[in-house]
Order: C-alpha cells, then structure tokens, then sequence
C-alpha cells in the first residue's frame, strides 16, 4: 500500500504538470501524459482523495487544480484566478486577450478579422468572457476589466505549448 499518494511515478507525474498547467481539462491532462483517460481519471481522483488536487465543472468540463502537498492542501491557484484562467485554457479567449493586452480594445469586427474561428464563434466566447468579468464593453469595443490581472495570470500560470503555438506572435509580443 501506498503510503505518499505522489510515491507513485505516475501519479507524482499528473500532479507535476497540474502544477505547472493547472485548469487542464481530463481528455488534455490524459493526452498531455499519453495515458489512458481512464488512468489519469483514477490517479486525479487519489489526488483529490488525499486532498492534492480539486475539480471544478465549468463549461461541461471539469477543470483540475492542484493543492500544495505541504499536508495542509492550500490553493495554488487563486480561487477568483480560476474561473479566468478556465477560460483562458481555451484558444479564443486566449487570443481574444493576448490581443487586448497588446492592443488595450477591439470590435467584434476587428477581432472576427483576425481571429480564425466565424463570428457567431467569436460572439460565443465573447460572451463567455464578459460572464467571467474579464471583459467590459464600451459601446462597440472590447476591453479587459483587469488587464495587470490578466497578464499576472498568464504569466503565472502559461498556456499549454499547444495554444501558444497557435498565437506565437501574440504570445512573444505580450511575453515582452
């Protein structure tokens, strides 16, 4: 018997990349380890049994957070950083604020320009990001509410290299 829940390899390696990218969905922390979903489904439910890792439903996913492993289970990750940073884990609304970063606002129009994903997409993940307060809209331009906030975010906590390839010009305008 296990008595150290991150004495298994296994384990200590799904809660390392938590740490680093925490707000991975099940189906990404599984492809991330090229395991099984089934496998990283049981070791992050030993993680939240010994209290090393919390899932939160969001969007039809369930997003997962690590806890430190200092025996007391603190957050690692903020608890009003987290709804915002579940957002942040998908492509739109990662660029959708890389551009408002570099650029401060934006229309619907000018993103949907730039952005490869249709309109009505767009629109989606706009609103998405306005329920989450990260957006604000002054007449037909888009802002970030907290932009420091998001930047703190970003840089605590980075894409996956999956999205950041997809925006690398973006990522390395903002990395500056």
């Amino acid at each position: 018997m296990v008595e150290d829940p991150l004495d298994l390899e296994s384990r200590r390696r799904l809660y390392e990349l938590l740490a680093r990218t925490p707000g991975l969905h099940l189906r990404e922390i599984a492809r991330q380890l090229a395991v099984d979903v089934r496998t990283a489904d049981y070791h992050l439910r030993q993680l939240s049994k010994h209290g090393l890792a919390t899932g939160i439903e969001e969007g039809g996913y369930v997003r997962f957070y690590p806890r430190t492993a200092n025996g007391r289970g603190a957050e690692m990750v903020d608890a009003r950083d987290k709804p915002l940073l579940a957002v942040l884990r998908r492509p739109v609304p990662l660029y959708v604020a890389l551009v408002l970063l570099t650029q401060d606002a934006a229309t619907h129009g000018e993103l949907a320009g730039t952005a490869d994903v249709s309109p009505s997409t767009l629109s989606y993940h706009l609103g998405r990001m306005e329920r989450v307060e990260m957006l604000s809209r002054a007449g037909a331009s888009y802002r970030l509410r907290e932009p420091e906030r998001i930047a703190r975010i970003l840089y605590a906590h980075r894409p996956t290299p999956d999205l950041i390839d997809r925006f690398l010009d973006l990522w390395e305008d903002f990395a500056l």
